[in-house]
């Protein structure tokens, strides 16, 4: 299955920054868990929740304790002792690792200027990763631009994202999902961002 299908039913991801947030997670609406805190001795079990929940997990390995995010035998652990789902990072080494590992590699860009929005888009290109992170997520014209780049990669739009007007602004831009922290979003749909409809 695509991260496209497995992401697209739902427009939120619960970005878990804190595991005493877990449990808001899992009886939230959201089928997709990223993990944004934490160490990866808790972040083994709570992975297991999230699968015994029917819902999916990917670890940012940037911001879990224990786990490198430059070396490769990372995500060796996280295929095989984790059994998360994907990975999210800003580095395409990894992302090629994870997707060799038979694991989805998400790109974590952050935009900051337009030389950066430049050369996400050629790193898109050449890594061809299996979802796109953009980080931050209020910013309907970056959305737009990497939207129109790729419709066969699923964008994520990512921090700052607090509000439904804020949600429905991004998705609105082109967003596939958003992964938010705020968890009053997790309990929402694309019913409750789009009552008229999209």
């Amino acid at each position: 299955m695509t991260l496209l299908h497995r992401i697209g039913s739902k427009p939120i991801i619960a970005a878990v920054r804190k595991l005493s947030e877990l449990n808001a997670a899992l009886e939230s609406k959201v089928d997709n868990v990223f993990f944004m805190g934490g160490s990866a001795s808790e972040i083994i079990p709570a992975v297991t929740q999230v699968r015994n929940a029917g819902k999916h997990s990917f670890i940012h390995l940037d911001l879990v304790r224990g786990l490198s995010s430059t070396d490769k035998e990372t995500i060796e652990f996280v295929a095989d002792h984790i059994r998360a789902d994907g990975i999210v990072t800003p580095k395409s080494h990894m992302v090629k690792a994870a997707k060799q590992a038979g694991l989805y590699g998400i790109l974590h860009l952050f935009v900051i200027d337009s030389l950066a929005v430049d050369n996400g888009l050629k790193l898109i290109d050449q890594l061809e990763p299996d979802g796109i992170e953009i980080m931050p997520g209020v910013i309907p014209k970056v959305i737009e631009t990497y939207a129109a780049a790729t419709d066969t990669i699923p964008i994520i739009a990512s921090g700052l994202i607090r509000t439904v007007d804020e949600a429905r602004t991004a998705l609105n831009a082109g967003a596939t999902s958003l992964s938010v922290s705020e968890t009053a979003l997790w309990r929402k749909s694309f019913q409750d961002f789009f009552p008229d409809g999209i």
